[in-house]
Formats: structure tokens, C-alpha cells, sequence
């Protein structure tokens, strides 16, 4: 996780690109093997990622354009998660990691998104559950949720992604570095067949 700045940097060039409105990120749910705590290793949203750099399942950000207010909707672990999990974080103290301030119960989400008046901006989503949860969450149809996507929030999400900052760019290069490290490590010990 980069320090809060660069997320906080990230959102806010988001805010300033689209103008107006609520961003809708949803984050990854877990997804179970053959039983609902036998999980395949989790995959984090790589954009809700980007954005604000929590590798948790089960969360969405908010970010209210007009109000500058970023919120993370989640529910924390219970007893029962934590069996499997053990002790984490709370989602407020990684929230705050990434320079997010406010976070509420997932239940509230639905509430709060039906009193807004302002256009919900989100992205195509590849994942069933999450086209499941939109759907619900916007009042849609699932079959509407990807047509309904937002053009803008596309197009500015590409724009800032595609350009690398120099922090990245170091990061990119670490991981480049520790792959041929692996890869060189590797090569003494294979053997024909």
C-alpha cells in the first residue's frame, strides 16, 4: 500500500475529471470453492484498488463528488470471520490509511444512495455477485446494471491509470527486479523431464 497521499492525489483527480455526481467502487466479495468459508484466495477490484488501496473483501467506496465526501461501506468481521481470518484491521483504521475518514455498515449503502438526487457514476462490472449487489443497490434490472455503466467514469479511469507516476513506476521495477531475482534462483535447480 502506497501512503494515503497518493490515493487521496488519485480520488481527487477523479473528482476534478468528472465534475459532478457519486462514484460507486465496488470492491470483491470472497468467492467460495464448495462451501461458504472455503474460499479461493482473494483477488482485490484492481481499480477499487487503485483507488484506495484496501485489499479487504466486501466493500464499497463512495465518492461524493458535490459534498467531497469518501466513505467505505462494509461490515466488520465477525466473530465467526475471524476463526477463519484472525484479528484484522478494522475497516475504519483502513480506511484511514488510505485518507478516508468515514466508514458505515454495507446495510446503509442502499439508504444512502437512494437519497441522493446526483447522476451515480460506476463501471462495467465482470463479476455476477457484483452486477447482482448494483443491481439491487440502483434499483436495476441485473441485465441494465453493465449498459448503464458510466461512459465518464470509463474514460476517466483510463486516462488516469494509463499514465504512470514515478512511484509506480519504482514499484513496477521492484517487482520486475524480485521476478528475474526468482527466475534466476529457479534455474539451477531444474532438471531434464
Amino acid at each position: 500500500m502506497f501512503n494515503k497521499e497518493v490515493y487521496q492525489s488519485r480520488r481527487n483527480k477523479l473528482k476534478q475529471q468528472l465534475g459532478t455526481g457519486i462514484v460507486l467502487l465496488p470492491g470483491n466479495n470472497e468467492s467460495s470453492i464448495n462451501f461458504k468459508a472455503n474460499w479461493y484466495p482473494f483477488r482485490q477490484d484492481s481499480t477499487f484498488l487503485y483507488f484506495t488501496g484496501i485489499d479487504r473483501a466486501g466493500l464499497f467506496a463512495v465518492i461524493d463528488i458535490d459534498n467531497d465526501e469518501e466513505i467505505i461501506f462494509g461490515n466488520e468481521l465477525t466473530i465467526d470471520d475471524i476463526v477463519w481470518t484472525g484479528d484484522q484491521p478494522s475497516i475504519a483504521e483502513q480506511a484511514a490509511m488510505a485518507g478516508i475518514y468515514k466508514t458505515q455498515p454495507l446495510f446503509q449503502l442502499e439508504q444512502w444512495l437512494a437519497n441522493t438526487k446526483t447522476p451515480v457514476h460506476f463501471l462495467p462490472a465482470y463479476r455476477a455477485d457484483i452486477q447482482l449487489q448494483l443491481a439491487s443497490l440502483l434499483q436495476l434490472a441485473p441485465a441494465q446494471v453493465n449498459e448503464k455503466a458510466s461512459i465518464d467514469l470509463i474514460k476517466a479511469v483510463v486516462a488516469q491509470r494509463s499514465c504512470k507516476t514515478d512511484t509506480e513506476i519504482k514499484e513496477i521495477e521492484e517487482a520486475i527486479d524480485i521476478t528475474a531475482q526468482m527466475h534466476l534462483a529457479a534455474m539451477p535447480t531444474g532438471k531434464a523431464g
